[in-house]
C-alpha cells in the first residue's frame, strides 16, 4: 500500500471530523479574549487518536481572512523536531552516523579553535552539546527584521560562519571553557544538520524533506519556504504594539532556516505526531526502534534529549519543544508511553504556557 495513502488511513481512522472536545474549546475562546492574539491552532492526541482539532481567529487580520486547519503557521524553534526527524532517516538508512565526526560529511572544516583535537559528532549538534554558539550580533537583524526566505544558501552562510577563511569567522563562535560540550541551545548546530542532510543526500534540505517526509505524511500546506506555498494563505505574524495593537512586520526567514523556518499546518503537523506515536503500525517514516532511540520512555527531566527536552507540567513528564519569533509563539508536549500529545501554533507572541498547562490537566489531570 502506497504510504502516504496508509498515512491518510491512519489520520482519517484516528480523527472523526467535527470531533472536539467543549472543554478545550472553552478554554481556547478564554484565550482568543486577548487583544493581543490573532489565531490560534489547536490540535490534542489522546491514546494515539486525534481528539481536537481546531483553529480560531484570523490569519490575516487586515483582510479579515479566518484561519484555517489547513492554514500554514511559522512554528519557529519546533521545526528543530522536523530536522531531527530528517536525521533520524538518514541514520536509519546507514547514511549517517551518530558518533562520527561532522568533518566527515562536510565540505568545509568545522573544528573548535579553543579544542582542536576533539571532534564534533552528529549526536553532539542534535543534543545542543556542540560547542557551536549563535552569534546575536550576526543574528540579530536577521532573526528581528522580517524580510521572507533568505537571499543566501544555507551552505555559503555556514562555510562563511564556521569555517576559519570565512567572511563571518570568529573564535568566539565556539565555547571556549573546559566544559564547553555541556548544554547550551545552538540554532547554528541545528542549521548545521540540514546542510550535512544535503550533502548525505546530495538533495536541497527542502527537497529532502518533501520527498521523505512532508508528501510521505500527506503534509500538503508544508514547507521551508514561502515561495513554495500560496502567501496569501500563510498566516501573517503579528506583534503586539500599545498605541497600535497587533502589527504584521512582514514574514520571518533566515539563512540557518532549518533551526525555525518551517511553516505547516495543524492538521498536518497533528498527522506527522499520530504517524510518531503510532510508529509501531509501519505507518510512519521511521521505525518504531528509531522513535524509541529519539525518545525513549522518559525516567527524569533532563536538558536536550536528541532535540526534545523533558519538562514536568502537573506532575507528568512529557517530552517538549517550543517556538518563539517574531510574531510566533509555538509549543507541543508529548508523551510516548501514553501516545499523548498537544499542538499550540499562534501568529502572535502569545505566551502559550498557561494554555498547555490548562488543557493538560482537562485532559489528563489526576
Amino acid at each position: 500500500m502506497n504510504l502516504n495513502f496508509s498515512i491518510l488511513l491512519l489520520f482519517l481512522s484516528n480523527f472523526c471530523f467535527g470531533q472536539t472536545i467543549s472543554q478545550v474549546d472553552s478554554l481556547i475562546e478564554i484565550e482568543m479574549r486577548s487583544d493581543k492574539v490573532a489565531a490560534l491552532a489547536v490540535a490534542v492526541i489522546d491514546s494515539g487518536r486525534v481528539v481536537h482539532l481546531s483553529t480560531n481567529g484570523f490569519s490575516d487580520l487586515e483582510n479579515e481572512l479566518k484561519a484555517t486547519i489547513e492554514t500554514p503557521f511559522h512554528i519557529a524553534s519546533v521545526s528543530k523536531t522536523v530536522t531531527n526527524l530528517a536525521v533520524f532517516k538518514l541514520v536509519e538508512s546507514g547514511k549517517l552516523d551518530l558518533i562520527t565526526d561532522i568533518n566527515k560529511y562536510l565540505q568545509f572544516e568545522v573544528k573548535n579553535p579553543f579544542h582542536p583535537n576533539d571532534i564534533i559528532t552528529v549526536q553532539d549538534l542534535l543534543n545542543h552539546r556542540s560547542g557551536i554558539k549563535d552569534n546575536y550580533e550576526i543574528y540579530g537583524p536577521l532573526w528581528n527584521i522580517p524580510t521572507g526566505d533568505p537571499k543566501v544558501e544555507l551552505a555559503d552562510f555556514l562555510k562563511d560562519y564556521l569555517d576559519i577563511n570565512g567572511k563571518l569567522y570568529k573564535k568566539e563562535h565556539f565555547e571556549s571553557n573546559s566544559n564547553y560540550k555541556s548544554f547550551s541551545y545552538s540554532n547554528t548546530a541545528v542549521a548545521l544538520l540540514g546542510l550535512i542532510i544535503e550533502v548525505v543526500s546530495e538533495m536541497k534540505y527542502e527537497e529532502f524533506c518533501q520527498q521523505n517526509i512532508f508528501k510521505p505524511m500527506g503534509m500538503l500546506n508544508t514547507s521551508w519556504f514561502l515561495k513554495n506555498l500560496d502567501s496569501n494563505l500563510v498566516a501573517k505574524t503579528y506583534v503586539y504594539q500599545d498605541s497600535l495593537g497587533l502589527i504584521f512586520k512582514g514574514h520571518n526567514g533566515y539563512p540557518d532556516y532549518p533551526g525555525g523556518q518551517l511553516r505547516t499546518s495543524i492538521s498536518d503537523l497533528a498527522k506527522l505526531y499520530v504517524g510518531y506515536l503510532n510508529s509501531e503500525k509501519d505507518n510512519f517514516i521511521l521505525k518504531k526502534e528509531t522513535t524509541v532511540k529519539i525518545t525513549p520512555t522518559p525516567q527524569t527531566s533532563h536538558e536536550g534529549f536528541f532535540t526534545w527536552f523533558l519538562t514536568a507540567i502537573n506532575n507528568h513528564l512529557y517530552y517538549t519543544h517550543s517556538g518563539g519569533d517574531t510574531g510566533v509563539m509555538t509549543r507541543v508536549i508529548m508523551d510516548v508511553d501514553q501516545k499523548r500529545c498537544i499542538i499550540i501554533l499562534a501568529n502572535s507572541e502569545y505566551d502559550n504556557r498557561n494554555l498547555n498547562r490548562s488543557i493538560e490537566m482537562k485532559m489528563w489531570g489526576n
